[in-house]
């Protein structure tokens, strides 16, 4: 009885140190400075708190995100984000259909960074996004915040 009292409480602690790995990669992680802006991802955020998230922020957003992840928000009926000054999206291939055509697709998060709005100015840069290419693009990012401050 108590070898079976003493797997059950090793698995317990094995599912808690999986779950706080989990939510420390799911929750918004601020990044640093991007030419005057703030720099934030946020990997699989639920599209509520997103919304939530960016009606709280106090300065005007420019959001990056990958198609996958904006279809998602964009199907779960919150289209509409007043504090977005700009959005960018991020599909590699450019092979995922989007939902709202009114917005250019990248290749890269270096590409969008290469927009002229984004090389100065004020206010917060959000990547968002969601699985593989998700995590693809927050290193990427996280890679170009790190060559810029020579970290």
């Amino acid at each position: 009885m108590e070898k079976k009292v003493k797997d059950f409480i090793a698995e317990l602690k094995e599912n808690r140190l999986d779950t706080l790995a989990r939510a420390s990669i799911t929750s918004i992680q601020p990044r640093g400075k991007y030419h005057g802006f703030d720099v934030f991802t946020w990997l699989d955020a639920p599209a509520p708190v997103l919304r939530s998230t960016f009606d709280s922020m106090p300065f005007p957003i420019h959001w990056l995100c990958t198609v996958d992840y904006f279809n998602v928000v964009v199907n779960s009926a919150h289209a509409q984000f007043p504090n977005v000054q700009s959005i960018y999206l991020i599909d590699e291939a450019n092979t995922s259909r989007v939902l709202n055509m009114d917005f250019q697709v990248f290749d890269s998060v270096s590409s969008v960074l290469k927009q002229p709005n984004l090389t100065s100015g004020k206010g917060i840069i959000m990547l968002t996004g969601c699985g593989a290419y998700g995590i693809d693009s927050i290193n990427e990012l996280a890679l170009i915040l790190k060559t810029i401050h020579g970290l």
